[in-house]
């Protein structure tokens, strides 16, 4: 069986994705992430981009100084990625690969482990979600951090909407919404017919959590949350988290 994971990281994600994640933004979550960094690491950090896709967060670190290693799935985000480095002549190691299954050469490697713009909660057995962060500790150093950045299950609840649209390049996105509160599960559908008039989509489904539940699962896996941030923007301590901020973004620490 094919999972949608496997086939949504292609061409047309990374047009509709890029909208969503401009470059004022990703300057603003790229310094609070080297304020993090510099704040629990000893410097230049070797650091992980788990799920990198195509290169946003783990380029602008590499450029900062940082040892980099980005991985993802998807060959096609990484040749992106690859292409994108080279371009900025900037070294980050690329890896395609299951963030279930991390290299055994990894063990405690790692300074930082990064997991950005909610590329967690991908799978549907809980256990294979738990299992990325038992690979996240192990690929840690002992008191290496884990930054996790994602939507908030409590807010998406809160400020439901089944239906929803947005522009890219003049074209109509159409956005269809569903929620399991039993499961958990978000999944999303979108529409839009491209420049020659052919009909397009994407549809993706992910696992949501709230602070509660995430905490609970840290821990689980030795991981021990340490600071809880409503945004990841600059300064942090302005941005704390809030019952119904959209984002979620937790700071842990290995123990």
């Amino acid at each position: 069986m094919t999972h949608w994971w496997q086939d949504l990281f292609d061409e047309k994600y990374l047009r509709m994705f890029a909208e969503a994640r401009p470059p004022m933004r990703t300057e603003q979550e790229v310094e609070a992430l080297l304020a993090v960094l510099e704040q629990h690491c000893d410097q230049p950090a070797d650091v992980l981009d788990l799920a990198c896709g195509y290169g946003r967060i783990a380029l602008p670190l590499a450029l900062a100084g940082h040892q980099v290693t980005g991985l993802d799935l998807s060959g096609y985000l990484l040749n992106a990625a690859k292409s994108a480095a080279g371009q900025a002549g900037v070294s980050v190691t690329w890896q395609e690969g299951d963030m279930r299954t991390l290299p055994a050469g990894w063990t405690a490697q790692f300074d930082a482990v990064l997991n950005m713009f909610s590329a967690f909660g991908y799978f549907d057995e809980a256990a294979d979600n738990q299992q990325v962060l038992a690979e996240v500790a192990r690929v840690l150093r002992p008191g290496g951090i884990f930054i996790l950045d994602l939507a908030q299950r409590d807010a998406l609840v809160h400020n439901f909407r089944p239906t929803d649209w947005f522009e890219v390049d003049d074209l109509l996105v159409c956005v269809s919404r569903q929620f399991d509160a039993i499961t958990g599960s978000s999944t999303e559908y979108w529409l839009w017919s491209d420049e020659q008039g052919e009909r397009q989509s994407l549809y993706f489904r992910v696992h949501l959590y709230n602070a509660t539940e995430l905490t609970s699962m840290l821990q689980a896996a030795g991981l021990e949350p340490l600071e809880y941030y409503g945004n990841l923007a600059t300064p942090l301590d302005e941005n704390p988290f809030e019952p119904f901020n959209s984002r979620l973004v937790i700071v842990a620490k290995k123990l």
